[in-house]
């Protein structure tokens, strides 16, 4: 049988998680605004539907998209969950 937790405990846990939330959007941002500030596009790519949809819903996802040379005339997209 499960333990029924306390009001207490319910409140601790709960104040964790959103601490650990908190410090999860503190993580994003930071990295976010470090490399907005100082990257600079070197070049612009226009995709399918399809793949543009795939790059689109991993950031809405909150993922770091990252893209890096593949055999040639290829590239490879990588998403980063942080």
């Amino acid at each position: 049988m499960r333990r029924k937790i306390s009001q207490i405990d319910s409140i601790n846990y709960r104040n964790r998680m959103l601490a650990a939330e908190k410090k999860l959007r503190d993580q994003k941002n930071r990295w976010s605004s470090d490399w907005q500030n100082s990257w600079i596009n070197i070049e612009s790519l226009t995709l399918s539907d399809a793949s543009f949809a795939k790059i689109d819903t991993a950031r809405k996802l909150g993922h770091a998209v990252i893209i890096l040379p593949g055999n040639r005339n290829e590239i490879l997209i990588y998403a980063d969950p942080l």
